[in-house]
């Protein structure tokens, strides 16, 4: 299980790496696994469905307190694999100032704890917004492009 939600955590910062020199190569192809991993029937695309799985998975991971919410200290250290990229290249402020841009815009009432729903509502819009042919799948390149988290962290990462 640690393994698969290692692999998810992936699936959600999928690409970040990609733009960044020695590590592209790398992020790219682990992004690529993490596809893999969501796509558990190998059809090639994903769904709302596969999407709605594997939110779950990760939000119960990062719910470290186990109070059906994330307080922005759980968003923050949840580990979605670039912290060591933003400290090699001496961006670690800037990352962890795009996971709380993120964390507010999806804490839709401002309460300080993103609920299921709201988690929920946050990944859907995501997958809508990546879904560039707007056919309701997700294909392996549009899941590699971009989901609000990803965006926020290229942006930090590389803000060129």
């Amino acid at each position: 299980m640690k393994t698969k939600l290692s692999a998810i955590a992936l699936a959600l910062s999928l690409g970040v790496a990609t733009t960044l020199s020695a590590s592209a190569q790398e992020g790219r192809t682990l992004a690529e696994l993490s596809f893999d991993s969501v796509d558990e029937h190998e059809k090639g695309y994903l769904h709302l469905g596969d999407m709605e799985r594997v939110r779950s998975d990760i939000f119960t991971s990062m719910d470290a307190d186990e109070s059906n919410g994330l307080e922005l200290s759980e968003f923050i250290n949840w580990g979605y694999g670039f912290e060591n990229i933003a400290e090699d290249e001496n961006k670690l402020l800037a990352y962890r100032t795009a996971l709380k841009v993120v964390y507010t815009f999806w804490d839709r009432n401002g309460d300080g704890k993103i609920t299921p729903s709201e988690h929920r509502r946050a990944v859907n819009n995501d997958f809508f917004r990546a879904d560039l042919n707007n056919n309701a799948i997700l294909e392996k390149e549009e899941f590699l492009g971009g989901f609000s988290i990803l965006v926020a962290v290229r942006a930090a990462l590389k803000p060129e």
